[in-house]
């Protein structure tokens, strides 16, 4: 009796799982399929029934139509949008780990005048909506001359406050003993940081590297807003082109958004046991 309850159970389990997974991965699934179809197919499975047996057959499409992956590159200057991507992408992720983590070392080992005070006020910061921050931030670039350049992406972001915490949070499970060593060896703070903290963190740099690259790949409404110029603009952005309201090129759309997709997976894939090894050792400390 109890085995059939430990079995019914687990089956009960893996299918809210399955469930759950397909959810998550079912808009992804859709969207490569209706990449391969026509544009006549795309419109046909919108104006179909939708019964589940209309649903199933219309979502494959009924050959592999390639030209849209073409057609996307050909008909918008795709090879900026996704060289930009990539630009903004290095130019935040580096900088964004490397000060992210020094601030977070500096939390978790220095003292200093009012260091929780100043660290409590980071971590409220994370409880506003960037779209309240919006017209501040771009009131800023307006009063520097940064407005539609390069630089007013990059700059926001770059000490990202769940950063700074997920740095902190590692670093305190760090001996006092091995800084304490450094320091009588005649180690500076900058010295321990890239001697004795870097190599102990390497799994939190890894994960945070994930969540950086994810942010800032598919970044969306700043860029929108903040730039103009076709050739400044990210992939994100540059998709944007294709949703016109009067005739909306879903297939390409969807092409142009599995490009886009396809790095932050491969990764997120390659990345993946660093992310979770990072995550784990992270904890939630102090």
């Amino acid at each position: 009796m109890g085995q059939a309850r430990h079995i019914a159970g687990r089956t009960v389990l893996h299918g809210i799982l399955i469930f759950g997974a397909l959810l998550m991965v079912g808009p992804v699934i859709w969207m490569v399929l209706t990449s391969l179809k026509t544009q006549a197919e795309a419109e046909a499975f919108f104006n179909t029934p939708h019964t589940f047996g209309a649903i199933l057959k219309g979502l494959f499409p009924g050959s592999l139509y390639l030209e849209n992956y073409k057609d996307v590159f050909v008909e918008r200057p795709m090879g900026f949008y996704f060289l930009n991507s990539a630009l903004y992408t290095l130019m935040k992720m580096i900088p964004g780990l490397f000060f992210c983590s020094l601030a977070g070392f500096l939390f978790a080992k220095k003292e200093f005048p009012y260091r929780d005070w100043i660290f409590g006020g980071i971590i409220v910061t994370m409880m506003i909506p960037f779209q309240i921050k919006m017209l501040t931030l771009y009131e800023m670039m307006v009063d520097v001359g940064w407005v539609d350049t390069y630089w007013a992406i990059v700059m926001i972001g770059l000490m990202e406050p769940f950063g700074i915490f997920l740095f902190r949070q590692s670093i305190l499970g760090i001996p006092d003993e091995l800084i304490e060593a450094a320091r009588i060896d005649g180690a500076n703070t900058l010295r321990t940081y890239f001697q004795v903290i870097l190599p102990l963190i390497k799994p939190t740099l890894a994960a945070y590297s994930i969540f950086l690259f994810m942010w800032s790949w598919s970044d969306f409404l700043w860029p929108l807003i903040i730039v103009n110029t076709e050739t400044l603009k990210p992939l994100e952005v540059g998709i944007l082109s294709f949703s016109d309201i009067n005739n909306p090129e879903y297939v390409k759309m969807m092409a142009a958004s599995t490009v886009a997709v396809a790095p932050v997976i491969l990764f997120f894939l390659v990345m993946q046991r660093q992310f979770i090894k990072g995550v784990a050792l992270t904890g939630l400390k102090g």
